[in-house]
């Protein structure tokens, strides 16, 4: 199994299910991951900024998402995968 940390720009197609934010596709790079389920979801205060943080995977791999709700920029920080 292969961990990666980063921080990198990241697109990301979501879902409102019941008033919720859920990831539902990942656009990383050149590649589309279709992610199947939401972990967890996380909201933090890291100095003024309030951001969310979102556990995701599909099949083969798991990644944690950053979303900064003031400048509305997604992230990949996490990657495992196997």
């Amino acid at each position: 199994m292969s961990h990666l940390i980063l921080n990198d720009p990241i697109d990301v197609i979501v879902k409102f299910i019941e008033g919720r934010i859920h990831p539902h596709h990942v656009k990383w790079g050149k590649h589309t991951y279709a992610m199947k389920t939401v972990n967890l979801i996380h909201r933090a205060k890291e100095g003024s900024k309030h951001v969310v943080y979102f556990g995701v995977s599909d099949d083969t791999m798991y990644m944690k998402l950053r979303f900064d709700t003031h400048d509305l920029q997604w992230r990949l920080v996490e990657v495992y995968a196997s």
